[in-house]
């Protein structure tokens, strides 16, 4: 009996001591993405979306990142974490209809986290021109630099 509780106690303390605040990233220490919001073109209020679909190229054409039919007023959208100094976002108000282009050029910078989360990206010198308009009418740049997801770095304008 008394090898039994030894043994479970054991196991108890082995399994409790196994880990760190390093072996797991959970923090917000990743690679931050883009946020986005969006505004009516006209009058510059912001809008929410009753539709939206969103696909990126991330160097094997375009996947599909956001697809909603349900009242969004923000999206984030992670932007290619390769040396590519640009990301492509295509933008539609329905599934069949993704055909609003967006160029997100930017340089990037590496930044050690820890050994469990490894290096993240930042982005600076962030600039995005609207490459083929349909449904979003223009862009609106908000923040140079994507150092994290608090702020808004682009409105889209419909």
């Amino acid at each position: 009996m008394k090898i039994k509780v030894l043994l479970l106690l054991f196991i108890f303390l082995f399994l409790s001591s196994c880990g760190s605040d390093d072996d797991i990233c959970i923090g917000g220490e990743a690679t931050p993405r883009m946020k986005i919001k969006f505004k009516t073109k006209s009058s510059g209020k912001m809008k929410t979306m009753d539709s939206l679909f969103i696909a990126v190229d991330y160097g094997a054409g375009p996947v599909a990142v956001f697809g909603s039919v349900v009242k969004t007023d923000s999206v984030l959208i992670p932007l290619r974490v390769d040396e590519t100094p640009f990301t492509k976002m295509y933008v539609g108000t329905s599934r069949k209809t993704v055909n609003s282009e967006i160029k997100i050029n930017y340089t990037t910078t590496s930044e050690y986290v820890s050994p469990a989360c490894g290096i993240k990206k930042l982005y600076q010198n962030v600039n995005s021109v609207l490459e083929v308009p349909n449904a979003v009418l223009g862009v609106e740049q908000n923040q140079t630099q994507i150092i994290d997801e608090d702020k808004t770095h682009l409105y889209l304008l419909f």
